[in-house]
């Protein structure tokens, strides 16, 4: 039986370390895509300004609860990571702890949008062109420099879902917990399973509203889809989008922490994945892997506007009558 709030114990320094590298394999097995990072093998250990983040939290009411500081020193580790070697100590000790997370979270969100973004645009277009586009097809230039400036645009906002995310973490508002310990591998299995099934139904449907609540296409889904050929899809449109419909589409994720106990590493990288994947799903090459929602499905999405609202998968979809196959499309043009 899982109670509303985990046991609050302290952690080991190998829980914390089993904890992120099993997270991470898990990841790297079913997403199929490289993470380097490395994690200590103890607590987070706070250098540079954030060495002395109690003097800046000593006031708040967080700083009473031992069990909610630890998200604070986990988070601060994270703006260390990110901002210790670009920021100088002195000028860090000025900046309030969340503005950091946004900060932080801001310059990660660039880097992977343009490391994403430019290795794939790169292998797919120029390395690997003759086999992914031998007969033309490739975007040009045009947009794709109107997608990067859509989503420079939205960055600020996009970001500041996760630094809110945070932020309620850190005071308790949420079910998250820090160590997979707390609740025991297979119940961190289950519950991870419940919570991604809740939000690629909450993603559904958040979707879909987008396009059948005619005043939010409007003002704000219309702005993804003039990319309606797949000569102006890109991996770069993943984020080209009304920053408020960017949020909404990316909300799921928050509002299901308070919903379902989940681990806090988990729900970080929930995040970080769905930026890359949005790359993904814009290239317009079927990658034929079931049941996963990838850019063949999502392609006829930005041509038919009335298939395909998924995201990680197809069940959703499918449970709701509104799959479209790649294959059997491909099939009734060539009839």
């Amino acid at each position: 039986m899982i109670s509303s709030r985990p046991q609050r114990r302290r952690l080991s320094a190998s829980s914390k370390a089993m904890d992120h590298l099993f997270i991470f394999a898990v990841t790297a097995s079913l997403v199929v895509f490289p993470i380097a990072s490395a994690f200590p093998d103890g607590e987070p250990v706070l250098v540079g300004a954030n060495s002395i983040i109690t003097q800046n939290n000593a006031s708040s009411p967080r700083a009473l609860d031992p069990y909610l500081q630890r998200f604070v020193e986990e988070t601060s580790w994270y703006n260390d990571l990110v901002l210790g070697p670009l920021i100088p100590s002195h000028i860090r000790l000025k900046i309030p702890h969340t503005a950091e997370t946004w900060l932080r979270n801001y310059l990660a969100g660039l880097l992977i949008y343009f490391t994403t973004g430019g290795l794939w645009c790169f292998y797919i277009y120029y390395w690997k062109r003759h086999i992914y586009f031998p007969k033309g097809g490739v975007p040009s230039k045009e947009p794709i420099l109107l997608q990067i400036w859509v989503s420079m645009k939205g960055m600020p906002l996009y970001v500041s879902l996760p630094t809110l995310s945070e932020y309620m973490i850190e005071r308790g508002w949420t079910r998250c917990y820090l160590s997979i310990s707390e609740v025991g591998i297979f119940n961190y299995v289950l519950l991870t399973a419940l919570y991604l099934m809740l939000v690629e139904f909450g993603i559904y449907w958040m979707h879909r509203g987008l396009h059948d609540i005619k005043p939010l296409y409007k003002w704000l889904h219309a702005t993804h889809h003039i990319y309606n050929k797949e000569n102006t899809l890109s991996p770069f449109a993943g984020l080209a989008f009304n920053p408020i419909d960017g949020i909404l589409q990316a909300s799921p994720h928050v509002i299901f922490i308070f919903i379902v106990p989940t681990h806090f590493f988990t729900h970080e990288l929930s995040l970080f994945v769905e930026s890359v994947w949005t790359t993904n799903i814009h290239d317009c090459i079927h990658g034929k892997v079931w049941p996963i929602m990838g850019a063949g499905y999502h392609t006829i999405h930005h041509t038919t506007y009335r298939h395909n609202y998924g995201h990680y998968t197809i069940w959703m979809d499918w449970m709701f009558g509104t799959l479209r196959d790649p294959l059997e499309s491909q099939k009734v043009k060539s009839s």
